[in-house]
């Protein structure tokens, strides 16, 4: 068998064999992953494009749109795929790039905890990260348009990757020859901009500008939250160590000369195009810092950059680290409707006014799954108190909306129950005045009122009573 060919299937089987028993556990933690499910059912009433949240995420919302009535595993089997294509383009780049590390770099990307877990669930984070490794490849294969069509993909799942067209000209620059660089950027560039529009040209049709809107109800988090979601969110407490290993042992072989394989660009020219995607990503996340997901797109050439800076040595200390980063240490939040379980050794504190648990004997993935369970036993509590309702109900869901949703177009439902987002104190009183009873669920009456800057939640409506 050909090196390639052996390198790709074990990828596709390592990759598969350790994201399949996550995948039949609904359709993930976030609420975002089942909002793209109730966006599904409603393309489908409508027939017209809907976007689960703005700005919308249109390939992968109209994909979903074909599958809406399937069982989650097979929503999340399509996630387990495009992480087996982003690991085996980015070795394939590696391997283009003739890199020394090429293999403990890919184990790196591999198991990271932030990308093992979005190859469980139905987010976009593992679909587009495809699409950009994918295109980076076809750069480095000197494939310059396919290069940008691979982009235009990547735009169509996430809008901010539009970004990399500029890490992707300073890769191709050279100030000897500026037109001919700018010649084959443009062969990038156009196609990767004309995909990347068209794909949100129905949700122009549909919205108009206001399809262009990345607000979000909650506030700006505390800076130790988003330290902690850009570092330990990400790659796992083990993986934080082993990057942290890897600068202090890579600061000492930045000279070394890993890269062997293009002509396109020097080591020196990588790195420094590598830290621009990183500081990008960093700038962009700060702007709304609510999801570790968000860096996701900068990890390969962070990880890129680590393995043109290590020994062989050390990128395989730093491998093996990452290897038990989804699978050990986990922190996470002690709340039983939506946090995770922990084991008889867990340490647990508190953290701006939240218990907090380390466990070295459970990772992020299994922390994950806990905590997609605890959410699903919930929402199927509350489910059951809504079949008791006998009068006309309206209840106030924030966070829990999109999956009690999903739940609405996967099984009877009582006839009494309105679900709502939040709503407006005009709204919640012309309902009582009708005569609906006004709930709402745990905590969200303080997100309601956050949500439009009012005061009135808790004086219409009640907390919904769950047994």
């Amino acid at each position: 068998m050909r090196p390639v060919l052996r390198d790709l299937l074990i990828i596709l089987l390592m990759v598969t064999a350790t994201r399949l028993p996550f995948i039949f556990d609904g359709y993930g933690v976030e609420e975002d992953s089942w909002g793209l499910v109730v966006n599904a059912y409603e393309m489908n009433e409508s027939g017209e494009y809907r976007a689960s949240r703005f700005p919308g995420h249109p390939l992968q919302e109209y994909v979903y749109s074909a599958v809406y009535n399937q069982p989650a595993w097979v929503w999340n089997l399509m996630s387990v795929v495009m992480s087996v294509a982003a690991v085996m383009f980015f070795h394939l780049a590696l391997r283009k790039l003739k890199l020394n590390t090429a293999w403990p770099v890919t184990l790196m990307l591999s198991f990271t905890p932030v990308f093992f877990i979005a190859g469980t669930y139905t987010i976009d984070y593992a679909w587009t990260l495809a699409f950009v490794t994918g295109s980076f490849w076809l750069l480095c294969e000197r494939r310059f348009v396919w290069s940008g069509v691979f982009l235009g993909l990547a735009v169509g799942c996430r809008l901010t990757t539009a970004v990399f067209v500029l890490p992707w000209f300073l890769l191709l620059w050279n100030r000897m020859d500026a037109w001919g660089s700018v010649k084959l950027w443009l062969r990038l560039a156009v196609p990767a901009g004309v995909i990347g529009v068209l794909w949100f040209v129905p949700a122009f049709v549909v919205y108009g500008r206001a399809f262009f809107d990345y607000s979000d109800q909650f506030p700006y988090p505390p800076m130790a939250k988003v330290i902690y979601k850009a570092s330990i969110g990400v790659f796992g407490l083990a993986g934080t160590v082993a990057l942290i290993f890897a600068a202090v042992a890579g600061f000492g072989n930045w000279r070394k000369n890993n890269l062997q394989g293009t002509a396109l660009f020097t080591e020196r020219r990588l790195l420094f195009v590598c830290a621009v995607i990183v500081v990008l990503h960093v700038f962009s996340y700060l702007r709304l810092p609510q999801k570790a997901g968000y860096m996701l797109p900068m990890v390969p050439f962070l990880l890129l950059a680590a393995g043109t800076l290590l020994t062989q040595k050390q990128s395989w200390i730093a491998a093996a680290l990452f290897m038990i980063a989804p699978f050990l240490f986990s922190i996470n939040l002690t709340d039983p409707m939506r946090g995770a379980e922990a084991s008889a050794v867990a340490v647990t504190f508190h953290a701006a006014g939240q218990e907090i648990f380390l466990d070295p004997l459970s990772g992020p993935i299994q922390s994950e799954r806990s905590k997609r369970l605890n959410k699903m036993a919930y929402c199927s509590r509350i489910m059951a108190a809504t079949d008791t309702l006998q009068a006309p109900s309206l209840i106030i869901c924030g966070w829990w909306y999109n999956e009690l949703k999903t739940e609405h177009y996967t099984r009877p439902q009582s006839k009494n129950v309105s679900y709502r987002f939040y709503e407006t104190c005009a709204v919640l009183d012309s309902a009582r005045q009708t005569g609906a009873r006004i709930y709402y669920l745990s905590e969200q009456n303080l997100y309601n009122d956050q949500m439009f800057g009012q005061q009135c939640t808790d004086s219409l409506a009640k907390p919904f009573p769950v047994k």
